[in-house]
């Protein structure tokens, strides 16, 4: 992924450049939620998303205007839990804009960061770690660990973000997985699927 960070970049520079983007905001929440840490990026581009993947279902019209880095990410281990997983995004943080403290819901799954578009002034922490991102340095990264991101220029930053399984799951771990994901779906306790990525 890391030797093709300069195709990625260049469709998701043409996907910004079109009247229409398919730049949705990340966080939308049900009308009604009650005020939370996510309320000032509720509805706001200030984190904004496009999705090739989303909750385990691929689009394909964004798939298609991005087809190289579509099929790049095909050719990973994606993880590939059904309605759950996996969930592949150009992810957009404007100017000034911060991703407050936040976990994940599993670690059956390695979260990757593929940054695109970097400006100084953008950093990620996970845990008790800070680092910037590097232009087309990738990392993983368990999400189930208290993690925030923030954007102090005057630039947009774009990474791409991808899950795959956690290399340490056996197949029989992950065909277990998938099983019971569909089986607690069918029987009225599958929860709330949704996963943060930052």
């Amino acid at each position: 992924m890391e030797a093709q960070t300069e195709t990625i970049r260049e469709e998701l520079q043409a996907l910004l450049a079109a009247p229409d983007s398919g730049i949705l905001p990340y966080v939308s929440m049900e009308p009604g939620t009650p005020s939370n840490k996510w309320t000032p990026l509720n509805g706001s581009l200030d984190w904004g998303a496009l999705h090739l993947w989303k909750d385990g279902r691929r689009n394909d019209e964004a798939c298609a205007r991005a087809p190289r880095t579509a099929a790049a990410v095909e050719a990973l281990p994606l993880s590939d839990l059904p309605g759950r997983t996996p969930t592949v995004f150009f992810s957009l943080l404007r100017p000034g804009a911060h991703l407050p403290a936040h976990s994940g819901v599993s670690n059956v799954r390695a979260i990757i960061h593929l940054p695109l578009i970097v400006p100084a002034g953008c950093a990620f922490r996970v845990g008790g770690e800070t680092r910037a991102w590097e232009v087309g340095r990738a990392w993983a990264f368990d999400d189930t660990i208290e993690h925030e991101a923030w954007n102090r220029s005057d630039e947009m930053r774009a990474i791409l973000i991808f899950d795959v399984w956690n290399p340490y799951l056996t197949e029989q771990e992950k065909d277990l997985l998938r099983r019971f994901v569909v089986v607690a779906d069918e029987s009225g306790h599958g929860g709330d699927a949704a996963t943060s990525t930052a």
